[in-house]
């Protein structure tokens, strides 16, 4: 088994490596963008809208150009790379986020020639040959040190020495801007012989990234854009300039009045950096961004300099997102930040954005969808409100698939497993998914692309399997390894009239191999390129690519994982006794294994029961636990993997097997088995409080006004959670909110015999008001007012006393509150509407402003040991409060 891996590895190690070395392309040839009367940037040639989709790359500077030195990589090989995984997905723009005010500049702001400008001149050359268009932002004003290097103080730049606030107000730092920008953008290109400010590639120019705005200066203010903008074209250049506007609206005026004519815009309708991956449904917070459509930016062109569905991993969101930007006339949209190949196993470079071609590629499908959006969806135009806007265009979306997706007649794109499909599939040209659909079955876990070279023969291009093994939105660091990418064999059946059931298959990034045939439409495919022929006898080599910009046999894969086995549980915290239990795992390895066995006992206590594990897809197994095998109360478990003579056993990863006399693990997987009866248990204080989220207050949203605190009557953890107040004044809301779905969900079977809430609390005073908001996964809330004074009591509240009402909008998304409030989804909370138990969500507590006396600080809250869905308990009837 070692020496059949051993030589598995290294015939992949030769072929990650043997892709790489390509060609350099002919320069495509770039074309110019001019703005009409009414703001709409078009083609110049033709006239057609500019609709544009990409990332941020940030590779030459900052925290990702650390990040690549952490783990020793070639920076200019991964630009190749990840290039390349641009034009495979069919994005056409990008933004040149560069921190030369920090990094390649002195404190004049005259420009120092370094590795950071060779990099940012090389990317560019490297992205000029796959045909992508470029926004150029050169100012970016935040420390280049964040997070991982903030004590360096050796940045020579002029934003070291100036302040945010005042690169807009002080006339040296003002003088030093306009000094580097004339510098940077004449400066020559080695690589591509032409100056920045000529740079055909380059279409727009972003003159300072999110400035610190001092919008009630109207004269400053122009005074300040305009000397940035003549800088500019004191040079020459005659690119279309845009400035931010979305940090603050109230800039808008001083735009207007400047010689600048368009604006950019950020959108984190999620928030940023949660810690943690976010669970529920968020399609509500894109719904909109009214803020695109205000009245007094109307006729100004825009874009979208940064956005992102920060701390998630879902196949909707960008497709959804990119919807709402059409309708907002933006014309180019930009993700923040593309994860390098060399890097994204890590996700080393922005620990709350994570998109990657091969290590995220739901997501990175998503934004294929995304893209495409762009360029079909018309501009302006509106699509209501969820759930009624799930459907648009040729697109949709889906929360409980998990799924975003496009079925044209030309092109199908699946980001997830659908049973949608094109009518007439003989006029599709181009397939790309993640997951399975009634044209390809496909049990791997990684994307794959299948476009039409001419009639009976198609490209096929198949990338590593994906598999999560921690949350990538934690903490990040160079030995955390959070996704790997795993070269294994799957079979794939394709049903294309085009090939019929027999066609043939070579494979061509791996070496060209003679035809194999498939049998039934199905082969076994390993992560590479292949020609799929109705004929067979392809000569590859002479074949164009039907990929723009991508070599035919280019494949830009990272080498092979040889981390060792690996097995991540997947249980459900709560199981209900007398009905089977399902226990779930992912044994993560390069092979499969001979067998999985979980073990599982009452915790610390007797010896373990075994079930074997069966295969349920992929890296996926499971045991059934039958009914009555386990009865109430809490349980430890462990999963034995056994390859050959060896075994394993996790979560500890220690050699031997569970039931062994001398097994030494000590750490065990945990859950609970519950009566039918048994509260389901919303809040527990100690468990939750990394993953409760508030209304933001301050610059983490958090500033102190919640804590942990032992009980004074059981020394258990009690949630603090208290009203701030600041200078006599406090927000008109102030909400906790907690995705509770999962715990719900493992109560599905019996929630409805759901009656009401129990809550265990005590109020900092006399009198206080806490608001209690339940959300269904639809966003229609229901809330329930609760009074409550010093006294520690368990207080309960009917599910017949929640009435329809708002629920608050969180994570608030950045920059602003556009959307704090969620009313009810479209066509609910009507008469006849009630609570559905089953579909909870989220749990709210809030306290308000309008209830309760005048706050001082520590004054007015509560403190929370609990918060449980109370169940009629079987065979009794509810009793009466």
């Amino acid at each position: 088994m070692r020496g059949r891996r051993l030589s598995l590895t290294i015939l992949l190690l030769v072929a990650a490596t043997s892709v790489r070395a390509q060609p350099r392309a002919a320069v495509p040839t770039f074309r110019t963008p001019v703005l009409d009367a009414s703001g709409v940037i078009r083609w110049q040639d033709t006239g057609q809208e500019v609709a544009l989709f990409g990332a941020n790359y940030v590779l030459p500077s900052a925290s990702d150009y650390r990040a690549a030195g952490y783990l020793g990589l070639d920076r200019k090989r991964m630009i190749d790379e990840d290039m390349a995984h641009f034009a495979r997905m069919g994005w056409d723009g990008m933004r040149l986020t560069f921190w030369g005010d920090w990094e390649n500049s002195d404190r004049e702001g005259n420009l120092i020639p370094n590795e950071h400008l060779d990099l940012m001149d090389y990317l560019i050359a490297r992205a000029r040959e796959r045909g992508i268009y470029m926004l150029f932002s050169p100012i970016q004003t935040y420390n280049a040190g964040w997070p991982d290097a903030l004590a360096d103080s050796a940045f020579p730049g002029f934003s070291r020495h100036y302040s945010r606030g005042e690169l807009g107000t002080d006339p040296q730092a003002i003088a030093a801007q306009a000094n580097y920008l004339r510098q940077v953008l004449e400066h020559v290109n080695p690589y591509t012989a032409t100056a920045l400010k000529d740079e055909p590639s380059i279409l727009f120019i972003e003159l300072v990234n999110e400035p610190s705005h001092h919008s009630e200066d109207v004269t400053g203010s122009v005074r300040y854009i305009d000397t940035l903008a003549a800088a500019v074209r004191a040079t020459g250049c005659t690119k279309l300039l845009f400035y931010n506007v979305s940090q603050d609206f109230k800039i808008a005026e001083s735009i207007r009045k400047s010689t600048v004519r368009g604006i950019t815009f950020g959108w984190y309708p999620t928030g940023l950096v949660s810690g943690h991956e976010l669970a529920g449904n968020y399609l509500r917070t894109v719904d909109a961004y009214p803020d695109m459509l205000r009245p007094e930016l109307s006729g100004m062109p825009r874009i979208v300099y940064e956005f992102d569905s920060a701390d998630m991993l879902t196949g909707y969101m960008y497709p959804a997102m990119a919807r709402t930007f059409r309708t907002g006339g933006m014309q180019l949209a930009v993700m923040f930040a593309y994860d390098m190949l060399g890097t994204a196993s890590r996700n080393l470079g922005w620990q709350t954005h994570y998109l990657n071609l091969v290590y995220t590629p739901r997501k990175a499908i998503s934004a294929v969808i995304a893209a495409e959006a762009m360029r079909r969806l018309p501009r302006g135009t509106s699509y209501g409100a969820y759930p009624g806007n799930t459907r648009f265009g040729d697109f949709r979306v889906s929360y409980e698939e998990n799924l975003g997706e496009l079925v044209a007649p030309d092109v199908f794109l699946h980001a997830g497993s659908t049973r949608s499909a094109p009518a007439d599939l003989a006029r599709l040209t181009r397939i790309a998914g993640y997951g399975s659909s009634p044209i390809v079955t496909y049990e791997g876990l990684g994307t794959y692309f299948l476009d039409k070279v001419r009639n009976g023969v198609w490209r096929l291009e198949v990338y590593p399997d994906a598999v999560a093994v921690e949350d990538p939105f934690a903490s990040p660091s160079p030995d955390r390894i959070v996704t790997r990418a795993i070269y294994r064999m799957w079979p794939m059946r394709i049903r294309l009239p085009d090939l019929g059931d027999a066609y043939h298959v070579q494979t061509v990034a791996l070496g060209l191999t003679s035809p194999r045939r498939a049998e039934g439409g199905s082969f076994a495919v390993r992560p590479g390129v292949y020609v799929l022929s109705r004929t067979g006898g392809i000569d590859a080599a002479s074949l164009p690519s039907p990929v723009p910009h991508v070599g035919f046999a280019e494949f830009r894969g990272p080498a092979p994982d040889v981390i060792g086995t690996q097995v991540v549980a997947s249980a459900r915290p709560e199981h209900l006794s007398g009905r089977p239990i399902e226990i779930a795992a992912r044994v993560v390895d390069m092979s499969a294994p001979d067998s999985v066995t979980l073990s599982i006992r009452a915790t610390g206590t007797g010896p373990f029961r075994q079930y074997r594990m069966a295969a349920a897809g992929a890296y996926d197994y499971r045991a059934t636990i039958p009914p009555g095998d386990l009865s109430e109360g809490a349980y430890e478990y462990a999963i034995t993997v056994r390859q050959g003579r060896q075994s394993i056993t996790f979560p500890d990863g220690v050699a031997g097997r569970a039931w062994d006399w001398d097994f030494h693990g000590r750490t065990f997987w945990k859950t609970n088995v519950v009566d039918a009866g048994t509260p389901v248990r919303l809040l527990v204080p100690a468990e939750d409080v990394a993953r409760l989220v508030f209304t933001r207050i301050g610059d983490d949203g958090r500033s102190g006004i919640f804590r942990l605190l032992g009980s004074r009557r059981t020394g258990a953890p009690v949630l603090h959670f208290e009203r701030p107040v600041a200078n006599g004044r406090s927000p008109d809301d102030y909400t906790m909110s907690l995705v509770v779905d999962g715990r719900v969900a493992s109560r599905r079977e019996t929630i409805s015999r759901a009656r009401g809430l129990t809550l265990a609390l005590r109020g900092l005073g006399a009198r206080q008001v806490l608001h209690v908001t339940l959300v269904e996964e639809d966003g229609t809330s229901w809330s329930a007012p609760l009074v409550v004074d010093s006294t520690r009591k368990e207080r309960f509240l009917s599910l017949a006393d929640f009435k329809t009402a708002r629920a608050a909008n969180l994570p608030l998304g950045y920059p602003g509150q556009w959307n704090y409030w969620t009313g009810p989804a479209n066509g609910r909370g009507g008469s006849g509407d009630r609570l559905k138990p089953e579909n909870i969500e989220r749990l709210q507590l809030s306290l308000r402003r309008d209830a309760g006396p005048r706050a001082t600080p520590g004054t007015y809250g509560v403190e929370i040991e609990s918060v449980t869905l109370t169940l009629t308990p079987a065979k009794h009837t509810p009793s009466t409060q």
